[in-house]
């Protein structure tokens, strides 16, 4: 039984956000490091790809890097929009925080890209004592 024509011509991006904290758990003072992967796991090209990240008052932000770059205020890390990202291809942000204060801290990302109906989230758990 076939329910549709599934040929070449069906294109889309599929993507899919991973996000790890290089150093669980951490002391008060120390830094962590969150590594963000968007990989495109769709037939077409993904583009308008924005990444924003919520850092708790337990963090502090110290910086960011990746193919775009990262604007902190309040909090939130801004990456500007990655115009596309091919079909198979992947893309790394980071972002590193220090500790201020013990306990059991979360660390959200914010996917958007033009091609997603709504945003994909994701949150990171990093234990500072």
């Amino acid at each position: 039984i076939v329910f549709g024509d599934w040929s070449s011509d069906v294109c889309s991006s599929d993507l899919l956000l991973e996000v790890v904290d290089v150093d669980d758990p951490i002391e008060v003072g120390g830094q962590e490091t969150y590594i963000i992967t968007v990989t495109n796991q769709g037939s077409a090209v993904g583009t308008g790809i924005v990444i924003r990240c919520d850092i708790e008052g337990n963090f502090a932000y110290l910086s960011s890097d990746g193919p775009t770059a990262g604007v902190a205020a309040d909090g939130i890390v801004t990456f500007a929009p990655l115009p596309q990202l091919a079909p198979k291809a992947k893309a790394e942000w980071r972002v590193v925080c220090t500790a201020r204060k013990p306990g059991d801290v979360r660390f959200r990302v914010i996917l958007s890209s033009d091609q997603l109906t709504r945003p994909v989230e994701e949150t990171e758990s990093t234990f500072v004592y």
